[in-house]
């Protein structure tokens, strides 16, 4: 959510309009909107994975614990309401996007994550998501950001097959085709080297689209991502420690990349 507060400052307005920006209602129904979407998104995650992190994570499971599964689903349903009750009234196109976004949330839990690697994906996308719903109310028009955001997508894939390894265990006894449990941790472990290589193809493009300081951070991310893979190696003992050390960077890689928005507002695309 401080994302898109970022965003619509310094990426789809200017930042001389900073208090014109906080000022609109609209963007702060939003950014609640989106906040209850994502509470009910990993309401109805932790419903179907209850079994599961039982076993991964059996520490963490305090909320599964206090609610029964009948209250879940009463939370999920009210927090979705609410939900779309706002969007309703910012905009029909708002209301569309939180229940498409709602219903997307709902199909990765129930199905997409059982399908191997489309899971990932999936959950790589709806990470994404919030971001379109500040753009589809002021409307993007710059090409840079669509480049910035398919690195986040490379990013949000890496840590999502991360998560996967660390969760074999549980994966394994319930019977989740998750790409370590199909293809094991060494191949998985290669995917996510090719998928740090792969990543500097849009940050190279972000950086010849664009001008100012923020050109190079989606490189730098990149940078860090390979150096850190280099120096944990996460998979050479095989181990999911390794993977959670691997984990904690891609998320500070994340928050980096959502930090380092306002550059966007010293910057000028050469795209448009």
């Amino acid at each position: 959510m401080l994302a898109q507060y970022l965003a619509s400052i310094f990426i789809m307005r200017s930042a001389s309009d900073f208090w014109l920006t906080i000022a609109d209602w609209r963007l702060h129904a939003i950014v609640l909107a989106t906040g209850l979407v994502i509470a009910s998104g990993f309401i109805i995650n932790n419903f179907y994975d209850r079994e599961k992190d039982l076993v991964n994570r059996p520490n963490q499971t305090l909320f599964e614990r206090i609610l029964t599964k009948k209250e879940t689903l009463n939370l999920y349903l009210f927090f979705n309401f609410i939900a779309s009750a706002i969007g309703l009234i910012i905009s029909f196109r708002a209301f569309a996007f939180f229940a498409v976004y709602a219903a997307g949330l709902w199909l990765y839990s129930h199905k997409f994550k059982k399908i191997t690697l489309l899971g990932n994906v999936a959950a790589a996308m709806l990470s994404i998501l919030p971001f379109f719903a500040v753009f589809f109310y002021y409307g993007l028009h710059r090409v840079d950001v669509v480049l910035y955001v398919c690195f986040l997508v490379f990013v949000e894939v890496i840590r999502n097959l991360t998560k996967d390894v660390e969760a074999l265990k549980g994966d394994v006894i319930y019977g989740y085709p998750t790409l370590p449990a199909v293809w094991g941790v060494a191949q998985t472990t290669q995917l996510i080297y090719g998928l740090i290589a792969l990543s500097f193809m849009p940050a190279a493009m972000f950086a010849l689209s664009n001008e100012g300081w923020v050109r190079i951070v989606p490189l730098c991310l990149a940078g860090i991502m390979a150096l850190v893979s280099f120096i944990l190696r996460p998979s050479r003992d095989g181990s999911p420690v390794g993977f959670t050390r691997f984990n904690y960077a891609i998320k500070a890689v994340i928050a980096l990349s959502i930090l380092a928005i306002p550059l966007f507002g010293a910057s000028r695309s050469f795209l448009g």
